[in-house]
């Protein structure tokens, strides 16, 4: 006889799954990360400005304009700056695991997967899909120049500035993409299933607030950000868990940052000036790839992609 109950729960509606689960909980956990983003967003914009104003980086002139300020901060050829705009994301990671203890949403490791916990081989096996992807995304900015276009003219990077950029890539931008899939295809798409099971809601609310996180851009490059986060979102959902969306936005951002710190694209400013509306539709079709390869490769290893009821919850650290 059928008990009316789901033989197995989804990645988005884990938090139900707790054993110390109340409707108020999830919203307090959200609450909580605000909170403790604002107080480390604010630790870290005292000591980027101390040790700005101490180095010469930046000048009372420069503090006084907010659009000199943003385009001191987003050029990713100033290792200070750099070091802020990874660093202020990075430092979010241990907060989310911080914000659901404190409010008694456990275990921990729900925001990991249906596995409660990393699924590194399954990660691993992403990897190959997101590089090429990310790869090829990156090779099709360059055929303009295959049929006579003119790439922009190189901005000049110091040698040994360029070591150093490349290092805080590679050391904090795996950090702070992790973050970010924590904070906005882990705990927002979570706390959203939470109180409502379709998840298309879940998809379009996360999305929706991690694009407004990149208002720096312009029209199109926001709609390619909105783009991609669905992406990550319906592949988090597809997969049970986080891994396949940390690997594309790990390599996706370290290979696109790393590219940007060396001036070869004509410019070392964090923006999507030069945007189209092919830009979003290209993104769209990588994406679509990406999420096509995933899923495939998921049902090819048999990879487990709901919680099953039967397994007991133990209300324990994850």
């Amino acid at each position: 006889m059928s008990t009316g109950l789901p033989a197995a729960t989804p990645y988005h509606r884990l938090f139900r799954t707790s054993a110390g689960y109340a409707w108020w909980r999830p919203l307090a956990a959200a609450g909580l990360l605000v909170v403790f983003t604002g107080v480390a967003s604010v630790v870290l914009a005292v000591l980027w400005m101390a040790a700005a104003l101490i180095s010469g980086d930046v000048d009372l002139e420069i503090l006084r304009s907010p659009a000199a300020l943003t385009a001191h901060l987003t050029d990713v050829s100033n290792p200070l700056s750099l070091l802020f705009l990874l660093a202020n994301l990075a430092v979010l990671l241990p907060l989310v695991p911080l914000s659901l203890l404190c409010v008694g949403l456990r275990p921990l490791g729900m925001r990991h997967s249906v596995a409660f916990r990393v699924r590194w081989r399954w990660m691993l096996a992403c990897v190959v899909p997101a590089l090429v992807v990310t790869l090829v995304s990156i090779g099709v900015s360059f055929v303009p120049a295959l049929f006579g276009q003119p790439l922009p003219a190189p901005v000049p990077v110091e040698a040994g500035r360029l070591v150093v950029l490349l290092i805080l890539v590679v050391l904090l931008a795996p950090l702070q993409s992790a973050a970010e899939e924590y904070i906005f295809r882990g705990l927002a798409m979570q706390a959203i299933g939470a109180w409502v099971r379709p998840v298309w809601v879940a998809i379009v609310v996360s999305t929706v607030i991690f694009t407004a996180g990149h208002v720096q851009y312009e029209l199109w490059g926001m709609l390619s950000v909105a783009v991609m986060g669905a992406g990550f979102a319906i592949v988090t959902w597809r997969t049970g868990g986080l891994e396949a969306a940390i690997a594309l936005h790990v390599i996706n951002n370290v290979l696109s940052l790393g590219l940007l710190t060396t001036g070869l694209l004509g410019t070392t400013q964090m923006s999507s000036e030069g945007s189209t509306p092919l830009t979003p539709l290209l993104q769209a079709v990588f994406t679509a790839g990406y999420l096509l390869w995933v899923d495939r490769l998921a049902a090819r290893r048999g990879l487990v992609r709901q919680r099953p009821v039967e397994t007991p919850v133990q209300p324990l650290v994850g």
